[in-house]
């Protein structure tokens, strides 16, 4: 089996879920020809350099995989039959960047699984301490820092500001 890579443009109109069965549906495609997919980045929505079929925008796909040459002819029949693809290209890699992809798509995963972690987590409420000294809390050392850039941004201006008689002799 051999590393390739392709990109594909859908058609701009189609629904979300639309979209995502018409990638499916390419790799099971795949799959039934028994490539194997390494990378799958979808770019979304782009300018397109030039107008095709009267669009101005297409969805990209990025898309790497081990497959053998019969797959791949396979691939190219179904991107030049089906209706919502704009444009393809499949190219031939060398077989020395698989190991590059590889580490560049667990990457992308386990990015992915940390946002999805971050917007579980639920935010934990700090419970405030109570003020030993009646009920008066100190001001948080930020506010002071800001307070005293303040005075001195001040105190510069005024210094700039010299008599406008003042000649040295």
């Amino acid at each position: 089996m051999r590393l390739y890579e392709t990109v594909f443009i859908l058609k701009p109109d189609l629904t979300e879920e639309e979209t995502q069965s018409w990638i499916q549906r390419i790799l099971q495609v795949l799959e039934q020809n028994k490539g194997e997919l390494i990378r799958l980045d979808e770019w979304g929505l782009m300018k397109l350099a030039y107008q095709i079929r009267k669009f101005q925008k297409g969805y990209y796909v990025y898309a790497v995989f081990l497959a053998d040459y019969p797959c791949v002819r396979e691939l190219d029949r179904h991107f030049k039959m089906l209706e919502p693809f704009l444009r393809h290209i499949v190219v031939k890699l060398d077989d020395s960047d698989l190991e590059k992809h590889r580490q560049a798509q667990v990457a992308k995963e386990q990015k992915a699984h940390e946002e999805e972690k971050e917007k579980k987590a639920p935010e934990i409420p700090v419970p405030e301490e109570p003020v030993p000294d009646g009920g008066k809390a100190e001001e948080a050392p930020e506010a002071n820092l800001e307070e005293k850039s303040e005075e001195k941004e001040s105190a510069e201006e005024k210094s700039d500001e010299k008599p406008a008689e003042e000649v040295p002799a």
